[in-house]
């Protein structure tokens, strides 16, 4: 299978690993939780592998969104290149993957350190892995809004996939971010298996 067909499929790739991180991990302890189940949570060895996965799975989407940024900016037709919006698009996925490895590298220090510090550092790690969030809420924005807009017209995904992309960026920049995020997943599965398609008809500009 050649490269343009491998590449958008990174998206699904990136999707699997996501969700395969948090299933092993489980769901972090609340920012109010006692000493013991933060110690038993951070000294689990699912959660060092659950963020390992996570920063695997970050790295697949940085692949997605440059796929689809160079769809943006060469696809073929009448209209121009997308241009900025192309540019949102890269801009919004380096950001959402430097989030998941924040919370990756938060989640893997505290497993690091978690029975040599006291109960004071390993709650404040807990509450930055909990709480570290708007990097990864403006990433989602940006990158659904910018390929929303930049897809519009031009045929690298229907115009419906747009206008979904654009409604959830626009969602993501609201206390209701975290549907965005589920709904980025839901997307980019679908988007991953279309450009995937697509791919197979036609090279996309820019991949051999």
């Amino acid at each position: 299978m050649s490269s343009r067909k491998l590449l958008p499929l990174s998206g699904a790739a990136s999707v699997l690993l996501i969700i395969i991180s948090f299933l092993i991990a489980g769901e972090p302890p609340d920012v109010d939780a006692v000493p013991e189940d933060l110690l038993s949570y951070y000294t689990d060895d699912g959660t060092q592998i659950g963020a390992a996965l996570l920063a695997l799975g970050a790295f697949f989407f940085l692949v997605f969104s440059a796929t689809v940024a160079t769809g943006l900016n060469g696809t073929p037709g009448d209209r121009e290149p997308a241009g900025v919006a192309g540019k949102v698009s890269f801009a919004g996925g380096i950001l959402f993957t430097v989030g998941m490895t924040i919370f990756a590298g938060i989640s893997f220090t505290a497993g690091e350190v978690a029975e040599e510090v006291d109960a004071g550092a390993l709650q404040t790690l807990n509450a930055l892995e909990m709480n570290m969030f708007l990097p990864a809420a403006i990433g989602v924005a940006a990158f659904l809004l910018g390929t929303g807009l930049g897809s519009l017209g031009r045929g690298l995904l229907p115009n419906w996939m747009a206008w979904v992309a654009i409604v959830l960026g626009v969602l993501a920049l609201t206390p209701a971010g975290f549907a965005a995020f589920i709904g980025l997943g839901i997307w980019t599965l679908v988007a991953s298996a279309m450009l995937a398609a697509r791919a197979g008809d036609a090279p996309m500009p820019g991949v051999d």
